[in-house]
């Protein structure tokens, strides 16, 4: 089993090969779809934009429940507009769940208070997009410290770690002594020693399978990350998929549907 905890697509292509390839290797991806043709979406989506990713991001969950768990989109920068989106999303879904935050405001903002104790109650895992750009972030686009800032202050909110925050060292050391805070290991290329300096920094136990698929990524390059690791194979395998297992698993719901689609494909 390898559980993607950061994958999204853009259109029924996307769809298509990503589902035929992560059934071919055994993955469940948690997923959001975002409604545009382009690279990127808009970095303050309204909430109509929103609305219609996560109506996509349903069908597709809803007609792949063997290998998809949904992330449901939000853009905080509408905080009461997102409040009744995240709990219509999540009482509509008989299954588990996460969230996806990108930009719009970064993981620390007061805006986001009443939207993380929604992902408490329900023990959402939140996949938030982390970075530190060279040139300088996007507006409302969280850095390293920021998401440390935020996982202290939500210590009952497990976090994905997107990206580990793009500077792998300087992204883990940010998160030493946050247990709620995982590291991402998903987007940028394959380089040598990647996971290596996220075990060593944050702990094997803290550090989760993500490809950042269709950003464009593929799982190869970035299962690579892993596989081709100086690790010991336990610690390869909790990053592969038990890690994140031991999360969603705090919801109260089975995890039947994904054990079938594995024993299927023989995994």
């Amino acid at each position: 089993m390898i559980i993607d905890v950061h994958s999204h697509v853009k259109n029924d292509h996307e769809i298509t090969v990503s589902l035929r390839k992560a059934r071919r290797l055994g993955v469940i991806l948690c997923i959001n779809v975002l409604n545009s043709n382009n690279n990127y979406p808009p970095t303050l989506p309204t909430p109509e934009y929103v609305s219609a990713c996560n109506d996509l991001t349903f069908k597709v969950a809803s007609a792949n429940p063997d290998c998809v768990i949904p992330m449901w989109y939000l853009n905080p920068y509408h905080p009461e507009e997102m409040e009744a989106e995240l709990l219509r999303r999540v009482k509509a879904w008989d299954g588990h769940q996460g969230a996806k935050l990108w930009t719009g405001v970064k993981a620390n903002d007061s805006r986001l208070e009443d939207i993380y104790r929604i992902f408490a109650e329900y023990k959402l895992p939140v996949l938030q997009h982390t970075y530190m750009a060279v040139t300088g972030n996007m507006p409302g686009e969280t850095n390293p410290f920021e998401m440390r800032e935020a996982g202290l202050r939500h210590p009952d909110v497990s976090f994905f770690f997107g990206h580990s925050g793009s500077d792998m060292e300087y992204g883990a050391k940010a998160a030493q002594g946050v247990p709620n805070l995982f590291m991402d290991i998903g987007g940028g290329d394959a380089t040598n020693g990647y996971t290596e300096t996220l075990v060593e920094h944050a702990g094997a136990d803290r550090v989760v399978y993500g490809s950042d698929l269709n950003a464009p990524r593929s799982f190869m390059s970035q299962l690579a990350k892993v596989y081709g690791a100086d690790i010991p194979e336990e610690e390869k395998e909790l990053i592969l998929w038990r890690n994140a297992h031991g999360i969603f698993t705090r919801q109260s719901v089975a995890w039947s549907q994904f054990d079938r689609h594995q024993a299927a494909a023989g995994q």
